[in-house]
């Protein structure tokens, strides 16, 4: 579970540092849009460990998060 490559879409809260959060995962290859078709193949599970290794690294508390292969999807 959580390991099939594909787009993905990360939703976190965390409790201080979210520019730096936003700014390290840009830096990984990550997106803050929903139409980019360069965006990055990876799991789900992949996307969860990322988002947590930037958390330490900023010194941010990752308080919530969900990471799941987006395959059809409506945002704004």
């Amino acid at each position: 579970m959580g390991t099939t490559i594909g787009d993905i879409l990360i939703s976190y809260d965390v409790d201080r540092f979210h520019p730096q959060v936003k700014q390290s995962l840009q830096n990984l290859g990550y997106f803050d849009n929903f139409k980019n078709p360069g965006d990055p193949k990876i799991s789900s599970d992949s996307a969860m460990a990322d988002l947590k290794r930037v958390c330490i690294a900023v010194g941010a508390k990752l308080e919530k998060a969900v990471t799941v292969k987006a395959t059809e999807f409506v945002g704004i």
